[in-house]
């Protein structure tokens, strides 16, 4: 046997995946961001991007679901990690649905891949990168602007541009917020999350929701 053959993040992959899946079926719900109120939505892409992903770039207007949570669940005031998740129906690999997953982390380029809780984090970010079409690694982001939502993304070391924006419309109905469930480790045919930890984070998600109540 090679080294090659053997799939050395089986053991993380299965500890990680598998302690998430425990803490969900315990807690009857999410282990992360287990209470949050989900909306209908409007995203408004800007375009003339060259990121090499049709929705960062293309210009057009998408229905959207969104559901905006803290991240360990604390009462307000007390601070904590909040997520914005988004999901654009029809745009995602095989025409399926489209997860993008932003959450309160460092502004600069050094800190974006770390979770920082609100208020001291205050642009939201994909903590990991994407792949684009053209081969480029981006981030995804957001920042709320009091009146809806900046979308953003940044080369690993450059400043955030804006794509798009997007704004909130009514509240969704509690029986369809709880039956939401995310996968922003599938992403689309030119915007795919790297292949550094996606095996663990989505067989995670899988695991977590197999188990909810």
């Amino acid at each position: 046997m090679h080294l090659g053959d053997l799939d050395l993040l089986a053991l993380p992959r299965a500890a990680t995946s598998s302690a998430l899946a425990l803490g969900t079926a315990v807690r009857g719900a999410r282990v992360f961001h287990p209470t949050g109120r989900a909306h209908t939505a409007t995203v408004e892409v800007d375009g003339g991007g060259s990121w090499g992903a049709r929705l960062l770039d293309e210009p057009g207007r998408h229905d959207a679901v969104v559901r905006i949570s803290r991240g360990a669940g604390l009462p307000e005031p007390l601070p904590d990690v909040v997520g914005l998740a988004i999901r654009l129906d029809g745009l995602g690999v095989d025409g399926g649905p489209l997860d993008l997953l932003v959450n309160t982390a460092g502004g600069p380029p050094g800190l974006r891949h770390v979770f920082l809780p609100a208020p001291l984090g205050r642009t939201f970010s994909s903590v990991l990168p994407y792949r684009t079409g053209s081969g480029r690694t981006v981030l995804v982001g957001a920042r709320d602007d009091g009146a809806g939502w900046e979308l953003l993304a940044a080369p690993l070391t450059g400043g955030w541009t804006r794509w798009g924006w997007l704004r909130l419309d009514g509240p969704l109905p509690d029986a369809q917020a709880e039956v939401l469930r995310f996968r922003p480790t599938l992403g689309a045919d030119d915007l795919q999350p790297v292949a550094l930890f996606r095996a663990v984070r989505d067989l995670s998600y899988r695991l977590s929701q197999a188990v909810r109540r």
